[in-house]
């Protein structure tokens, strides 16, 4: 009887262990592009204040610098993943090679460390974008295919447009580009800039389709600084109030392990009421 009564306990404990990490497991993303590594902890605070738990950081000495920041961020339960990208690696890639060595060397020398590689490079900012578009594409998803196989145990975020349809054969397989990408990214963050719900969700809508089918995470981004097409694209006009509703509707919308990152972190500080 008293074992009986131990078996149960230990199923009973062991399914609300399992529970608590499901649960963990499944929470809803909400990060934050950090582009400047100078910006001041009263960030950090504002961030944690927002429900922030994970910061793309960039910081390209990978020093004391970065350990202090992740340390700052992991103490407000925010996990920090490395920021880079470069577009000329499209074209030659050996130095995002050597910038991957660089990020594994500082992880095993130090104890705070990043949880990631987040990697925005972007095809449309080569200056022949236009006439090299296929070629650029299909370099951007070598370079996926490629670092997964290279390094296994890293994992690795990647930043993409929402409109990366283009037909591309890669493996043999002919797909339209975003596709490819979500089947060999860790995961996808969609630069869904749009200055509504229904916005964001309508531009990203194939992306998160295709993603929910294959059993991956996509990541919607929402724009908070100035920009040419400041009328569609930002929330720094309608402010911070109306932009959280809006990201509301979107957090209610998506499975409960995607989730939301804003672009970036000082115009988000800096947005009105």
């Amino acid at each position: 009887m008293k074992r009986c009564s131990l078996v149960l306990f230990l199923m009973l404990t062991f399914s609300f262990l399992f529970c608590i990490s499901c649960s963990r497991n499944q929470e809803q993303i909400m990060g934050v592009w950090w582009w400047n590594s100078n910006l001041g902890s009263e960030y950090l605070d504002f961030a944690e204040e927002n429900g922030v738990n994970e910061i793309y950081y960039c910081e390209g000495n990978l020093d004391e610098t970065s350990s202090n920041f992740i340390a700052s961020a992991n103490e407000r339960d925010i996990d920090v993943y490395w920021l880079i990208g470069e577009v000329e690696w499209l074209r030659q890639s050996q130095e995002l090679y050597n910038e991957i060595e660089r990020y594994l060397s500082y992880n095993n020398s130090h104890s705070q460390k990043y949880s990631g590689v987040h990697l925005d490079i972007e095809p449309h900012q080569d200056d022949n974008f236009e006439q090299d578009r296929q070629q650029l594409l299909y370099n951007l998803i070598d370079i996926i295919y490629n670092l997964k196989q290279t390094y296994p145990n890293i994992q690795f975020d990647y930043d993409i447009a929402f409109w990366l349809d283009d037909e591309i054969t890669y493996n043999g397989v002919t797909k339209p580009a975003y596709q490819h990408v979500i089947d060999y990214a860790d995961r996808v963050f969609i630069m869904s800039y749009r200055d509504s719900s229904d916005g964001m969700l309508n531009v990203a809508s194939e992306e998160l389709e295709y993603a929910k089918f294959t059993n991956k995470i996509v990541v919607l981004g929402a724009e908070t600084g100035d920009t040419e097409e400041a009328e569609v694209v930002t929330f720094a006009q309608e402010g911070r109030v109306y932009m959280n509703e809006q990201l509301d509707i979107v957090k209610a919308s998506i499975p409960a392990n995607y989730g939301i990152s804003i672009h970036h972190m000082a115009s988000w500080f800096d947005m009105k009421d």
